[in-house]
């Protein structure tokens, strides 16, 4: 069976550099977050602009959060959002083996 070579090309990059493995773990979390905006929105059967109107913001800041590109989220716009969409958010922070903790924020 023939490899993905885009999987291929990360895997090696990756091994070689502690640097290259951070910023794309970094680009993987941003792209979870501009898919939990877009879906919470959807979920909730919301447009962009009705979506921006219960939230009290504008819709090309919507866009911005469902982009995966963008890196300046706010914990309390994702708030906004998510109290908007009708979902509750938590907040969890881990660092293994012995610290847990998880926090409801809406």
């Amino acid at each position: 069976m023939k490899r993905d070579r885009h999987r291929e090309i990360v895997e090696q990059r990756a091994r070689k550099s502690a640097t290259y493995r951070r910023t794309f773990g970094r680009t993987l979390l941003r792209i979870d977050l501009a898919l939990l905006v877009r879906e919470m929105r959807e979920e909730a059967g919301l447009t962009q602009t009705e979506l921006a109107k219960k939230a009290r913001t504008t819709q090309s800041v919507i866009a911005r959060l469902e982009d995966a590109e963008y890196a300046g989220h706010s914990l309390t716009m994702l708030e906004r959002i998510a109290t908007a969409c009708g979902v509750g958010l938590k907040l969890r922070a881990q660092r293994k083996p012995d610290f847990d903790r998880e926090v409801a924020l809406v």
